[in-house]
């Protein structure tokens, strides 16, 4: 197996020397060959720059600044078809994400074809308890309308084979596309296609260094519009 950590970044500077290396420190504890593919959108903090010349070293550390191409999902969507592992993990560089995950989730693997970290699964949790409680209802609304067994479609962090994405057709732009509402397409799709999930309980970490970039209200609009896009979708196939 090799494995690809995806890490899309934007102004993370003072977490992304420290994230690759707790990454570097998780994977050790696996057999595998692994690369760790950062994708920073020509942060105006040198975030790409920094990590360039930290690892300048270590041909493990993959790092791509896009000057002309910008947004979460397509950072995403640039990593994985830049990567060269068969097992792919997207992941946050704020720390709200725990590396200590990334063994338990390609153990994972063999069962499934995406394994999703879940704040609300047993023994899940959130750091934030107004953030949390929201969003639990938020994915209450999801699961209900859209009809899928996962209860976190929020969270962001999950392990896929890249090999299934490809076959399955659902690397493609148009649902790598926009913030988290990217993920919300990309379950509908992998379920719709007959893909299994697996969801093991992670806790959401509030971030310490750095701003956040979610727009509460912003996100709230998009991805109600998603959710209901693809469930008129279900209707009127």
């Amino acid at each position: 197996m090799t494995l690809s950590v995806i890490l899309p970044t934007y102004n993370e500077k003072d977490n992304i020397i420290e994230i690759i290396e707790k990454i570097v420190k998780s994977i050790g504890n696996i057999s595998c060959k692994y690369q760790i593919v950062v994708v920073d959108d020509n942060s105006p903090d040198k975030t790409g720059e920094i990590c360039r010349k930290y690892f300048y070293k270590n041909k493990q550390i993959i790092i791509y600044i896009r000057k002309k191409e910008k947004g979460f999902a397509s950072a995403i969507y640039f990593g994985i078809k830049k990567s060269k592992g068969d097992t792919i993990i997207v992941m946050d560089t704020d720390f709200s994400h725990d590396p200590a995950l990334i063994p338990i989730m390609i153990s994972k693997m063999e069962t499934c074809d995406i394994v999703i970290g879940s704040r609300y699964a047993k023994n899940g949790g959130g750091e934030d308890k107004k953030r949390y409680l929201l969003s639990k209802i938020y994915n209450f609304y999801l699961k209900s309308i859209l009809k899928i067994e996962i209860s976190d479609f929020l969270f962001g962090y999950f392990c896929v084979r890249k090999t299934f994405l490809i076959k399955k057709g659902l690397l493609n732009k148009n649902i790598f596309t926009g913030f988290g509402d990217y993920f919300i397409r990309l379950a509908y799709y992998i379920n719709k296609s007959g893909g299994t999930f697996l969801e093991i309980p992670a806790f959401y970490k509030s971030r310490i260094h750095g701003t956040s970039k979610s727009d509460l209200k912003k996100m709230l609009f998009t991805y109600t519009k998603t959710s209901l896009q693809l469930l008129l979708r279900n209707l009127y196939k």
